[in-house]
């Protein structure tokens, strides 16, 4: 028997790999909770306008957080 995860972790998660992913795990009906600190690699617009699209989808939840500051992980 396989059981699905209840919620998946995406560091990235307005970036290209990252949105992508997110959005075909949302369609699977799986939650995803995306975190991203909105650098400027890619312009901060698009990024932007990525999580607007995966916030219209229900189970997605998104903070905007460096993955490198441990204490703002824990909060």
């Amino acid at each position: 028997m396989t059981t699905r995860p209840q919620n998946i972790l995406i560091t990235g998660a307005a970036g290209f790999v990252g949105f992508h992913v997110a959005n075909a795990l949302l369609e699977k009906g799986i939650r995803v909770t995306g975190v991203d600190n909105l650098n400027s690699y890619y312009p901060v617009a698009l990024k932007q306008d990525r999580l607007k699209l995966l916030s219209r989808r229900d189970g997605f939840s998104f903070h905007q957080v460096d993955i490198a500051n441990h204490d703002a992980l824990k909060a």
